[in-house]
């Protein structure tokens, strides 16, 4: 099996939306991507638009989703986090 996910852009992205979001249930949200993680930090949770992403500690990963179609769109909102805030502070537009 192809590995169609860069973990490392995961959590990436993760971290972006623990610092630039806000909290919300049991994580944070940024963009609509809802960032969250189980009590030992060993799988992290992005979630969003209908589908959910679990990395695990040994870097395997599991989606949920109902259409590749809105997979693809949780994926532009991955990308466009990792892209867009790089370097940005909070608050900062």
């Amino acid at each position: 099996m192809q590995n169609e996910l860069n973990n490392k852009v995961v959590l990436e992205v993760f971290d972006k939306i623990r610092r630039f979001g806000e909290p919300y249930e049991e994580g944070h949200m940024l963009d609509g991507v809802v960032a969250s993680s189980d009590f030992d930090g060993y799988s992290v949770v992005l979630s969003g638009s209908g589908v959910t992403l679990q990395l695990n500690f040994h870097q395997s990963y599991q989606f949920d989703y109902s259409s590749e179609k809105l997979k693809s769109q949780f994926m532009d909102k991955i990308d466009y986090i990792h892209r867009h805030y790089n370097d940005r502070e909070r608050g900062e537009e």
